[in-house]
């Protein structure tokens, strides 16, 4: 931040001190009330990438006072440091880029933020609509750029001296942040055409606008709407009750409450963070992969698809209630859903009690209860049978591992591909230790590092699981931790190569060396001189022992710190992944499952 302090804000609507004879900077009344209306609307922080163009927005919000920047050169990176930076506080965090292909490179960020709903507000510089398809030099078409990726877009005018383009640009801004934070959270995206000279004149900046309140309405359920939905689940003895990630603001022992009333078990998802509350489901995959379940008649969606396959195949096409903040009916099970749009809480209180005519099924609860304390029982057994440096060792123990040395929940993201389906399927009791994150919106391994750093700006330390391919995918995210020092413990598993791949047909359809060619792609780098070039601590594993010592060397440290662990070939991690799911279908044949 600068010592330069913006005017006091006063409402020009109504104030007789404006006039011509005022001299005042058009670009820096412009920013003015830009940088006052994003502070008025929650923005507490900003990451910012270098850029001429994107000049006055740089130094509008470094002399604003109440919000923290932080810089950052690539913009993909950036990107995704900003969206774990908003993930974490739970507010709107801003983004700042020049003109041209770096406007572009926040795409990958800008579309996980739209399907995991995040706030990012996305800030990019422009040229002046005269400069534009006449081969300006660094001009792209900015206009829509981001597509239906983002809930609005406004082109801006540029700055003029004039109340009339100030009202304007302050009721976009604001309209931008009503967007980004309403019932459905999302990226928005504001443009800015800039003219030469870019530097304003912070002594003439004019008098400012008073920002425009902003307010989010949650919305009600309509009685009528609760009371349907009531009968429809009235006709159905047995179900469940799926709860994926985006749902941390919904009483665990609500949702359990419900569940009992009405005799239905609680399938959570790993990214739900409530797989530790006794009652909770979390064995589910592992219970579906190779032993036959019972099938229930409808399913209650709370949140997010699960990661879980296995459970996606269950549901799908069944009947179904789904609740939501706004309603979108987002369901790739081709279900016959029932939308039911407001407060979560609020929908679940109601449908409390099951209405008169209910008959459920006493032993439909049970029984899936009994199934998933025979795997939690059996999965530790089960993994000591696996060779010391199996992948599922690290996720079936992660909680003993680290339990111990945390004072809070400590922040735990995880990567796509193969990471979060591990830790869904290994860790069935989850933890009240760790807090799960994950990119699970559009489940891109791009900008997974710096989506954790965003994180750790905010917690402190945190930890990262992460395959080879995505860890290379995002090393330049690793500069925020050095720049800013954060501090994170990177457990990069390497498998050498794409490991999701060999569960996949191409896997068993295509030639070995066509399959390695295109799919298994080993990269064969020494991991080591990337963490000497971000000054991180190093450490390799090569069995569950050296990892077990090795994390616990490495949580006592703060900073960056990087530990690669290396497996056997991916060929034998699918061996073990078929082998642990039969060993559990074969306790399962001994109960009454």
């Amino acid at each position: 931040m600068g010592g330069v302090t913006m005017e006091t804000s006063v409402d020009v609507g109504s104030d007789e001190r404006w006039g011509a004879t005022v001299n005042i900077d058009p670009l820096a009344w412009y920013l003015n009330t830009v940088v006052m209306q994003l502070a008025a609307g929650g923005v507490a922080q900003a990451v910012v990438c270098p850029g001429s163009r994107s000049t006055p927005l740089t130094l509008a919000l470094h002399h604003h006072a109440g919000i923290k920047v932080h810089v950052l050169v690539d913009e993909r990176s950036a990107g995704f440091f900003a969206l774990g930076l908003a993930k974490a506080l739970k507010q709107p965090v801003a983004v700042v880029v020049t003109s041209g292909t770096a406007a572009a490179n926040l795409l990958p960020a800008v579309v996980e933020a739209s399907l995991s709903h995040v706030p990012l507000i996305v800030l990019t510089a422009d040229r002046p609509r005269e400069l534009r398809g006449v081969g300006a030099s660094q001009t792209i078409d900015q206009v829509e750029l981001y597509g239906s990726h983002v809930k609005f877009f406004k082109d801006l005018p540029s700055p003029e001296a004039t109340i009339e383009v100030i009202r304007y640009v302050r009721s976009q801004v604001a309209r931008a942040l009503q967007c980004a934070g309403d019932t459905r959270p999302g990226p928005v995206h504001l443009n800015f055409p800039f003219r030469e000279p870019l530097l304003p004149k912070w002594s003439h900046s004019g008098i400012s606008v008073q920002p425009s309140p902003i307010t989010h309405p949650i919305l009600t359920v309509p009685q009528r709407s609760l009371a349907d939905a009531k009968e429809f689940l009235g006709q159905f003895s047995r179900g469940i009750v799926v709860v994926g990630q985006e749902t941390e603001e919904i009483p665990a022992d609500l949702v359990l409450s419900w569940a009992n009333r009405w005799g239905w078990p609680v399938f959570a998802d790993i990214l739900a963070n409530m797989r530790h509350i006794p009652g909770v489901i979390g064995s589910y995959d592992l219970l579906l992969k190779h032993h036959p379940a019972p099938a229930p008649e409808v399913v209650i969606r709370i949140g997010a698809i699960p990661t879980s396959k296995s459970l996606n195949q269950l549901i799908h096409g069944l009947p179904g209630l789904l609740l939501e903040p706004a309603p979108q009916g987002l369901d790739p099970n081709s279900q016959d859903l029932v939308l039911l749009g407001g407060d979560i809480s609020e929908s679940l209180r109601a449908l409390l009690d099951p209405p008169a005519r209910y008959h459920g099924d006493p032993q439909w609860i049970s029984q899936w209860r009994e199934a998933h304390q025979q795997v939690t029982a059996a999965l530790p057994e089960v993994l000591t049978q696996q060779p010391p440096n199996a992948e599922p060792q690290l996720f079936g123990n992660l909680d003993q591992w680290l339990s111990t040395h945390q004072p809070r929940p400590l922040p735990v993201m995880v990567s796509n591909s193969m990471p979060v389906r591990d830790l869904d399927t290994y860790l069935p009791t989850g933890s009240p230790h760790l807090r799960f994150f994950a990119n699970r919106g559009a489940n891109g391994i791009d900008g997974v590092t710096s989506t954790a750093l965003g994180l750790s700006s905010h917690f402190g330390d945190v930890l990262l699981i992460i395959g080879d391919l995505a860890f290379y995918h995002d090393m330049n995210g690793l500069l925020a931790a050095l720049k800013f020092g954060l501090s994170a413990l990177i457990i990069v598993i390497n498998n050498h190569g794409g490991g999701i791949f060999s569960f996949l047909p191409q896997h068993e359809q295509l030639a070995p060396d066509v399959f390695e060619a295109y799919f298994g792609t080993p990269l064969d780098l020494d991991l080591s001189h990337a963490a000497s070039l971000y000054r991180a601590e190093f450490r390799r594993a090569t069995s569950a022992s050296d990892l077990k010592q090795y994390l616990e060397d490495l949580q006592q440290l703060r900073g960056l710190r990087i530990l690669e662990w290396i497996v056997p070939s991916r060929e034998e991690n699918r061996r073990w992944h078929l082998d642990t799911a039969q060993r559990i279908g074969e306790v399962l044949s001994h109960g009454h499952f």
